[in-house]
Parts: C-alpha cells; structure tokens; sequence
C-alpha cells in the first residue's frame, strides 16, 4: 500500500512541529523512580469552634509522602518538608515544593510534605509565650497564635516520622527538617529549641496521644531557605543540628540580614553550618544557583556531608 503525498505532508509537519509541541507542555512533577502517597494523616491540632466544650476542636493535620521507589524500603534517610506564606497560606501541594521533593527522592530521601495550621484557623493563643518581637516589625507576621500553632505542628510532624519510622521504612536517626520562608522558620524553632517546648497548644488543652508527646522531635540537621531565627535567637546551644542556610541578598520580603544573624549564632555557639548568600536573589529563589550549583544540589551536598 502507498502513502499519498497528502498523508506524507501531514507526517512531516507533524514531525516539524512535535518540538514545539513538547515544549509547551508543563514537565512532569514526578521522576519515573518516584511517587507520591496524598492526604495521610501525621496528627491533631487545636482551632477555633465556638460549639465545642473548651472552645476549640481538634483538627487532622496532613502530609503527601514522596518516595523513591528503585532503593529497599528500609532505613533510609528522610526530609520533612514545610511550606511557606506568612503563615496566611501555602500548602503541601505548592509545585516549587513538590519539585524540589522529587529532586531529592530520585537520590533515595523518602520526603513528608505537610500541611500545618493557619491563621485563618484560629489556633488557640498560649498568651505565656512572649517571643521578642521588635525584629518582626517588617515580616507582616498575622498573629503569634499562628507562628506558635506552626512550630508545635512542626514537632508533632517529626514525633510522627520517628514513631512510625519502621513503617515508612526510614532510619529515625536520619531525619532532615527543611523549610521555607514561613516553614523556614518553623524547621529552625523545631530543631533549636528544647524538645519539651512546643509539645502542646497550652491553655490547658490537652495533647492529643496521636501527636507521640513522648518521642524525641530533634531532626539531625535543619535547612533554612530564605527564613529566619528571629523568634528563637535565645535558643541556640552547641549539641543543636547542624545547620543549611540559602538566602538570596535582594531579598525584599525577609531580608537576608536575619541569614547573617543565624550564621553569626551558630558561629557564636559552634553549631556547623553552611551559608549560602545568593547575591541576586530575591525571595523564593527556587530558581537560583550558587557558584553553578541549585538548590537541591547544594541541598544534598549538605545531607551528604551531615547526614551521611
């Protein structure tokens, strides 16, 4: 059978313009060594209800699981990933994040990307913590109830990666926390402060036993993009983990002096830890490199090196 020079036309300029094509086609979220499991369940937290006894509900928190699947799922190293939004918004689905989950799990990371409370969700206000707010005039922090929810949600998140570590299939002695922007903040207050601190909302609302208040919440290393230390400055100490900065310098939203702060702690008190300042970056610099190297290339340079 022939092919009429119609048919054949038509194969050709299909074939001239299948590039074209392909590039305007989003690229996939998820390498072909990867999944994702959506919408699993990593505790409770108190908001707001007026109908309830005390004033408050308890409410699911939830993560996506993004892991390998070419390594034996058993003791292998993990990261717990937290979005940013002024604490306003974001959420564990945010593309840029997912991406740079991927990036990490086709190297063997098992990743645990939550969703944590909001300020539209009305946390409960632990009106004994008075954190120093003078350097948080320019950050348009909504409300300390919801920085506070976000830390204590933080912990709760890492109780549950290390009392189910069997079940994920991970070692509990190497878990990452990484953040940005909002989530930065939460990843430094989760692995700075003492492990007893943000156990609980307060106000004498019980912990819910979901939430593992027993288990050591410390992660092995923390990574800071384009966050911040400032409502946990008074909490550095030697045996804290080591610690990743990457913050661009044009960053207009939290201003790379809070990066030189954290550096300057940790320098003060011997923490380890790796800064690295973009010079034109601005914030949520997903995009940048330094010295050549992305993001997630520095990233796993530092579990490399920290969290062998």
């Amino acid at each position: 059978m022939t092919t009429s020079p119609i048919t054949r036309v038509g194969a050709a300029l299909l074939l001239a313009l299948l590039p074209a094509l392909l590039a305007g086609c989003p690229k996939p979220l998820f390498s072909d060594n990867v999944v994702r499991t959506s919408d699993l369940v990593y505790g409770a937290g108190y908001v707001e209800d007026d109908t309830a006894e005390l004033g408050y509900r308890l409410k699911d928190l939830y993560f996506d699981l993004i892991e390998p699947t070419d390594v034996p799922a058993t003791n292998r190293p993990a990261v717990l990933m937290i979005h940013g939004g002024s604490f306003l918004s974001g959420t564990k689905t945010d593309e840029n994040l997912v991406r740079a989950a991927n990036g990490l799990a086709t190297k063997g990371y098992v990743c645990f990307l939550i969703d944590y409370r909001l300020d539209g969700d009305k946390p409960p206000t632990e009106k004994s913590w008075h954190p120093d707010t003078e350097g948080t005039k320019d950050l348009n922090i909504p409300s300390l109830a919801a920085v506070r929810a976000a830390f204590v949600d933080a912990k709760t998140a890492m109780r549950h990666i290390r009392a189910n570590s069997a079940t994920y299939g991970i070692d509990p002695g190497r878990i990452a926390i990484w953040g940005e922007s909002a989530g930065a903040f939460a990843a430094l207050a989760a692995g700075l402060t003492d492990p007893r601190e943000f156990q609980d909302d307060g106000n004498s609302l019980p912990v819910p036993p979901e939430n593992n208040p027993g288990v050591d919440p410390k992660p092995a290393v923390i990574i800071d993009c384009w966050g911040s230390s400032v409502f946990t400055n008074d909490a550095f100490d030697a045996d804290d983990p080591p610690i990743m900065i990457f913050h661009g310098k044009s960053d207009s939203t939290i201003s790379y002096l809070f990066a030189l702060n954290l550096k300057a702690k940790c320098d003060e008190v011997g923490i380890p830890c790796r800064s690295y300042l973009i010079p034109d970056g601005e914030h949520g610099c997903w995009d940048c490199t330094y010295q050549g190297r992305t993001l997630t290339a520095v990233t796993l340079d530092f579990l490399a090196e920290f969290m062998p």
